[in-house]
């Protein structure tokens, strides 16, 4: 999955011979906090209204005054994982995008870098979600993926973090079945710690037990 295939169909970008008063018409005609900055279909960089207001002139050309050069535009074959990296490290709105030829293509928005990382997390597929927790040392990929094909059930999407303050790693499970009692059984048989489930159907009832596994694991 590439992240030029979730391009934004809006032209966020505006041309360096523009003038300022332009730029700032087009932020607000689009109710956007960012415009693309190019040199025909060449990438030059960003613009924003605080950037914009701060030109004393507003008929002077956007060539004439700083322009942002971050965030670093993608490739069009990079990973959507990629353009969410970006997007947090410098807090913007757009990610601009460019061909194999370096020229701009377009951007991705918040909205079309949550619609892949969904996709990616086949988070519009029905079923359970699974937080486990184990042991750093402890942790095999292969017996959870083990256990959940035991019960003819199936992964479809698997996360994990280092919980470093009990050395244990947490495990997101986006499972395609939603009667998952069986499965949680065999987890806790395991010794893994059930920390969530989401959309289940209720047939695992536990919740003192999982209760008191949630207690110690946070006073591990």
């Amino acid at each position: 999955m590439l992240i030029g295939q979730f391009l934004s169909n809006a032209d966020f970008s505006i041309q360096n011979t523009d003038s300022i008063q332009q730029a700032l018409e087009k932020l607000q005609d689009m109710l956007c906090k960012e415009l693309i900055v190019l040199n025909g279909d060449e990438y030059i960089g960003l613009v924003n209204e605080i950037i914009l207001l701060e030109a004393e002139d507003e008929e002077a050309l956007l060539s004439s005054i700083p322009i942002n050069t971050v965030p670093i535009p993608l490739k069009f074959n990079q990973h959507p994982y990629d353009a969410l990296v970006m997007m947090t490290v410098y807090s913007g709105t757009i990610v601009p995008i460019l061909d194999q030829d370096n020229k701009y293509i377009g951007v991705c928005t918040q909205l079309d870098i949550l619609k892949a990382i969904s996709l990616i997390q086949s988070q519009n597929e029905s079923g359970a979600i699974i937080v486990l927790a184990i042991g750093l040392h402890d942790f095999s990929l292969s017996q959870i993926a083990h256990l959940v094909e035991s019960d003819n059930c199936r992964i479809l999407n698997c996360a994990t973090k280092i919980n470093l303050d009990t050395d244990n790693i947490e495990v997101t499970l986006k499972i395609d079945k939603s009667n998952i009692g069986a499965l949680l059984n065999s987890f806790l048989r395991h010794n893994y710690i059930i920390l969530e489930t989401h959309n289940t159907i209720a047939s695992f009832d536990d919740t003192a037990d999982r209760y008191q596994q949630l207690m110690n694991y946070i006073n591990i």
